[in-house]
């Protein structure tokens, strides 16, 4: 994993005890990710334990450039295990799961609606060194 995808994990891990289903979450991952101007794409369809033959459907996660995915949620529906992904990952590290969905259009959320989703969370995510990153470019 890059820098990169480490400090994203990292900093969206604070919503990881947010009490929402993927849909918010994926909502609210991918608000962040546009006030940041960081390409991605909304998923909405099912993940499937290849292993158990569990289905989580409907799920949401977020897709970003070069394959990386990002989703808070699956183990909360398929087992908290470590062959299961969870955060920022690439796909094709956990062959246990597959993701089959189409493009996921995301409504828009006051900035109320975000803090009380995440219990005043929201306000504390910040990608500072993301920011930084644009400004340097």
């Amino acid at each position: 994993m890059s820098d990169w995808h480490d400090e994203l994990e990292f900093t969206l891990l604070q919503l990881e005890d947010a009490r929402i289903d993927s849909d918010c979450m994926t909502y609210i991952i991918s608000r962040i990710l546009q006030e940041h101007g960081t390409f991605h794409q909304c998923r909405i369809g099912y993940a499937e334990d290849r292993l158990s033959g569990m289905i989580t459907s409907p799920h949401c996660w977020i897709e970003l450039e070069q394959g990386w995915c990002i989703d808070l949620r699956i183990r909360q529906w398929l087992g908290d295990e470590d062959d299961l992904p969870h955060g920022v990952f690439q796909p094709s590290d956990y062959p246990r799961v597959r993701y089959q969905g189409t493009a996921l259009l995301t409504p828009h959320f006051d900035l109320e609606d975000l803090m009380a989703m995440t219990n005043d969370t929201y306000s504390k995510v910040k990608l500072t060194w993301l920011a930084e990153q644009a400004t340097a470019a």
